[in-house]
This record gives C-alpha cells, structure tokens and sequence, in this order.
C-alpha cells in the first residue's frame, strides 16, 4: 500500500446525482460576484445535505466515533461534535470543563432508549418521526437537549 495519496476526481453517485439535479441554473444562481475586487463568492446548495449524509454513514459505520451515550442499558455510538452542533446541552457539557468532557462513556438520564434513538436519527438526518404517542417525549426530550430546531416544530 502505498504512502502517498493518490488524486482522485471520483465522486460518490450520490453526490454526483445531487450536484446535477439542481442543474447550472442552480449553481449559477449561488454565485454572487463581488464588483470592486472581482471575487466570486460560491455557495453550494447541496454540499450541506452531502456532508450531513457522510456524517450519518460514518455514524451507520461505527467510524470515528469518540462518545457513547448510554440510556436505559443500550448503548449509542456518537460523534462529539456532531452532537454538540445540534445540541446547547451537548455542546455545553463538551466544551466546557465538565467531566463528561473526556468521559468516553456517558449516562444519560431523563430519557426513554426509543426516543433517544429518534433524536440521534433526527440529528443525523433532519428526519424524525411524530406520532400521537411519541409527541409529548419528543418535546420534552427535545427541551432536555435543547434542540431548538426540533422544539421549533411544535411550537403552534
């Protein structure tokens, strides 16, 4: 195997198919040229779906994972910053000196297994699922994390 990496214009299909979707117009309309010194500023409409996507796939995978959160016995395979991102409380007890900082094994209390696994898919996909029986434990689980984006959404 060899020491040096090779370059490779490869692209996943997926990433192929979501940047081709949208077309030029797409890109064309993300580029705002700046007049006075001839810079072009690009923003990709795609590329935070596709990094979102490759942050769920390594967590499917067991890669790079550096945290696990234990609730109710089960165990659940994190990546620190992907949960401190989406989550005040996360980020409060991973950036600050906090004991859990380092710990690579967490506790978590006030929680049921099946809703923490929601809101970990949730937070890995921006998919999650309500239901009549889950709404009042998805919003009192999501005051816990403070997951504002998910709080939002049961708000009337």
């Amino acid at each position: 195997m060899a020491d040096t990496l090779e370059n490779n214009s490869e692209c996943p299909s997926s990433a192929k198919s979501e940047a081709s979707a949208g077309g030029l117009s797409m890109l064309e309309s993300s580029m705002q040229e700046n007049q006075q010194d001839g810079q072009v500023v690009f923003e990709d409409p795609v590329f935070a779906g596709f990094l979102q996507d490759g942050l769920h796939s390594l967590r499917l995978e067991d890669s790079l994972i550096d945290v696990s959160l234990l609730v109710q016995g089960q165990s659940f395979q994190c990546h620190r910053v992907v949960l401190a991102a989406a989550s005040h409380y996360f980020r409060a007890m991973f950036c600050n000196d906090l004991r859990e900082k380092h710990e690579e094994n967490i506790n978590i209390k006030g929680i049921d297994a099946d809703t923490m696994r929601i809101l970990l898919v949730y937070t890995y996909t921006s998919k999650v699922i309500i239901t009549k029986d889950n709404v009042q434990r998805m919003l009192e689980a999501a005051s816990l994390f403070q997951l504002c984006s998910l709080i939002f959404l049961f708000k009337p």
